[in-house]
């Protein structure tokens, strides 16, 4: 059933629109019942289509100026990005753009106010959060390729990757063979220090249990075969308060800052008059 918020209709594909939006979240994925759960995701839908109402109402009722070169620019940006291709094109992406800045200065001054968090908080925050502040792994690594990827010959790498492998086992060094061997010449193999997630998951996994010294047998990635040597392994451990400080300041600064928007919405929505719309007319307020 649509609603009417201060006399302007809001439709079903209004909050059809929002239901769509909303359906994605991860919390109603919580909700077994499907019934139940369709019936909060309506009511949610139905509430963030008037929120959304009143907060346009008060853009429109604004009537200070928007800055003219900032409208310029934008529309200069548009216009080298190909999305004006005629007078009308550009009347409707000013008008858009206009619209667009309103709404920014709109919400941005809805969330204005809020208390900036102490130094206190910041710190409090840090100690009841502390296993969220831990640092990745760091490995140091060599290894020998034969890449797949390319186009190679898949027989041909693997003949070679085996007699590399061959050559380790009778006691050559590392180094050595890498450099005879590998299709990633240079330094012995050696790809220096690197913090866990930034190899492919396949080299992670070979060298992830192996402790400094010990190596691999011949695995496979996306790029080929390898065999890797660990040569470092630092833990992960807990990153220091001064190193995420500011971080965190940020992340209160916009929570505050979402619970101040979300005060002003709600007082916008307490002083509106929402009614719902029936077939035969306007049922009485729902306020």
């Amino acid at each position: 059933m649509p609603y009417s918020v201060n006399g302007e209709l809001i439709s079903e594909e209004r909050i059809a629109a929002q239901q769509f939006r909303l359906q994605h979240e991860p919390k109603w994925n919580g909700i077994n019942d499907l019934s139940e759960r369709d019936k909060r995701l309506r009511a949610a839908a139905e509430l963030a289509a008037i929120d959304t109402l009143v907060i346009e109402q008060m853009v429109a009722r604004d009537v200070r100026p928007i800055d003219a070169l900032a409208v310029e620019r934008e529309v200069q940006n548009q216009r080298r990005l190909g999305n004006l291709r005629s007078t009308t094109d550009e009347m409707q992406m000013r008008i858009w753009i206009e619209g667009q800045f309103r709404l920014q200065r709109t919400t941005y001054e809805m969330a204005a106010g809020a208390p900036l968090p102490t130094e206190e908080e910041i710190e409090a925050f840090y100690h009841s959060q502390g296993d969220n502040f831990r640092g990745a792994a760091l490995f140091r690594a060599a290894h020998i390729v034969k890449h797949t990827d390319g186009g190679q010959d898949e027989d041909e790498a693997r003949a070679i990757i085996e007699t590399a492998q061959a050559e380790l086992l009778a006691g050559v060094s590392f180094s050595e063979v890498a450099e005879r061997y590998s299709d990633c010449k240079g330094n012995g193999g050696d790809l220096g220090e690197f913090v866990a997630g930034k190899m492919v998951p396949e080299f992670e996994d070979a060298i992830r249990n192996l402790s400094p010294g010990e190596r691999t047998g011949i695995f496979r990635t996306p790029f080929g075969f390898h065999i890797a040597e660990l040569r470092a392994k630092t833990p992960p451990g807990t990153v220091s308060f001064e190193e995420v400080r500011d971080d965190i300041r940020r992340v209160l600064t916009l929570m505050r800052q979402q619970q101040q928007f979300l005060r002003a919405v709600a007082a916008l929505r307490s002083r509106a008059d929402i009614r719902f719309v029936v077939e035969n007319g306007t049922a009485p307020s729902a306020q």
